[in-house]
């Protein structure tokens, strides 16, 4: 798994929000740190240590997608608000191409997963329109978001996501969540 994670000047959040969207991407980090057989995080920032990130700079989403897709993993999930400025819509063109032209067959599974929600359109900024994007509020539902992009991208069937949402509804009727 790589992950793209912003802590890009935007996730400073709202006057009443604030710093939620970096809260979110730091704590996917440290969900998909545990739960990763192999894991590369990506900060925007290009730091290294996650407990040292704060809001800084502009938004270079598309170096680094470009980044975490060379290193060919089974899965790449970005955690970002969407707004993508250095150069605006690079990450939306490289995921295009790397769609279209280099991965048709979708050997690497791309996720966006969005914690800030626009209340202007009801949705949140997608990076492409190939790419499954999800509203995240708390990182624990990351899992659940990403297993649900399956289907979106096409991935598996509806049998599946049948049996996917029958296994997560008896796992919540026994008290698992």
């Amino acid at each position: 798994v790589a992950a793209v994670l912003d802590d890009s000047f935007s996730t400073s959040g709202s006057g009443h929000k604030r710093r939620r969207p970096l809260a979110v991407a730091l704590a996917c980090h440290f969900l998909l740190e545990a739960l990763a057989r192999e894991y590369t995080p990506l900060w925007l920032s290009g730091r290294s240590d996650a407990l040292l990130t704060h809001p800084y700079g502009a938004t270079p989403l598309g170096e680094r997608v470009l980044d975490g897709l060379e290193l060919r993993p089974e899965r790449l999930i970005v955690v970002s608000d969407g707004w993508d400025n250095s150069p605006p819509g690079l990450a939306g063109e490289v995921l295009r191409i790397w769609r279209t032209r280099l991965d048709p067959h979708h050997a690497c599974a791309v996720t966006h997963l969005n914690p800030v929600y626009d209340a202007a359109d009801f949705d949140v900024r997608r990076l492409a329109p190939t790419v499954p994007t999800a509203g995240i509020r708390d990182a624990e539902n990351l899992v659940a978001l990403v297993e649900l992009a399956r289907f979106a991208d096409g991935r598996t069937g509806l049998p599946e996501l049948r049996a996917h949402l029958a296994r997560r509804v008896e796992g919540f009727l026994r008290g698992d969540t």
